[in-house]
């Protein structure tokens, strides 16, 4: 046995992860006192370790997830989950879908991911305190149509440099649009 499992992690869409590896609990319930990685039914990830000596259980089955924070799952709250061997998961990189490319960077923390002839970009923001922020923008006009953290207050100002980055690029950025294939920009300042 290896001293751990790999997961291979890709985005497809925007603000969304896919990990790969995992069984159905529809298929195969895990083996006795084994640790997992567990996707609960409303997606979050946790991890928990399946009891088959569990007495009884909320729908019948013979078994339950104990949770190192003290909560039980059952079958029912579990959709897949991935054996964790000596309780480490090694995720190699957590990507984009290859489609996406980056094409621009600034010195302002923001990174440019675009997919060949499609008219949105992902515009990534990582400075402040708060956490990443993402934004989808329309190539075409430059406007917002989506991102993740309305509610911060500096949403105007990452904006307006934005704008101004949009508009130094505008041309090559249409540019590239109508060729199909987005091209790597200068870094801007």
């Amino acid at each position: 046995m290896s001293d751990h499992n790999e997961v291979k992690a890709i985005s497809d869409n925007f603000q969304t992860v896919s990990l790969m590896g995992f069984t159905f609990i529809a298929d195969r319930l895990p083996n006795d006192c084994e640790v997992c990685l567990i996707v609960e039914t409303g997606g979050h990830l946790s991890a928990a370790c399946w009891d088959t000596g569990t007495k009884w259980t909320q729908d019948g089955e013979p078994g339950v997830f104990h949770q190192s924070r003290g909560g039980v799952l059952y079958v029912s709250d579990v959709l897949a989950w991935l054996p964790i061997e000596k309780c480490s998961v090694d995720i190699k990189k957590i990507c984009w879908n290859p489609e996406y490319h980056l094409i621009g960077s600034t010195a302002y923390c923001f990174t440019v991911y675009a997919k060949d002839a499609d008219p949105c970009l992902i515009v990534e923001y990582t400075g402040g305190d708060g956490g990443v922020i993402l934004f989808h923008m329309d190539v075409k006009t430059g406007n917002f149509f989506a991102t993740n953290k309305d509610d911060r207050e500096e949403i105007p100002y990452i904006k307006g440099g934005l704008k101004d980055w949009y508009e130094d690029n505008k041309e090559r950025l249409i540019e590239d649009y109508h060729s199909g294939r987005y091209s790597v920009l200068p870094e801007w300042e």
